[in-house]
């Protein structure tokens, strides 16, 4: 596979990852709205069980009240979880960004060396044609 082949393939993993993380940001920002909106709801919710079971309530609605309190513990666990869940999938993507980052720069270093090397040979091959001219004009005169 030629040098040029590989950093086209390069910049195409590095756009995709870019794009992958993009994703992974978005999903990562919505589940914290989510989960932020969960513990708002749940601290309103326990405000609002405190001030009912301070005036007093029946057996039946402070069995709910726990039900409902619980439930919602679970679902801000889960939410916790997907987002430590997406946080890992954010690091390790941004990882293979890095990386495939300094491939394409390693790459495009070896590629410019090569282009340096072939301008180099080219100049000293015009050179010994040129001295072989001027040898032979002087060999002539």
């Amino acid at each position: 596979m030629s040098l040029d082949s590989l950093r086209k393939l390069r910049g195409q993993a590095v756009e995709a990852l870019m794009m992958e993380l993009g994703q992974i940001a978005r999903s990562l920002s919505r589940s914290e709205e989510r989960y932020r909106g969960m513990e708002i709801e749940m601290l309103e919710d326990a405000d609002t069980y405190s001030q009912q079971a301070k005036q007093g309530m029946t057996i039946e609605a402070m069995l709910e009240w726990q039900a409902r309190m619980h439930s919602q513990q679970a679902a801000l666990r889960q939410a916790y979880l997907v987002i430590e869940q997406t946080t890992v999938s954010w690091q390790r993507t941004n990882n293979l960004l890095v990386e495939a980052n300094q491939e394409c720069k390693l790459l495009d270093r070896i590629l410019d060396r090569r282009k340096a090397t072939q301008c180099a040979d080219l100049a000293r091959q015009e050179q010994r044609a040129t001295d072989e001219a001027a040898s032979r004009r002087y060999l002539l005169q």
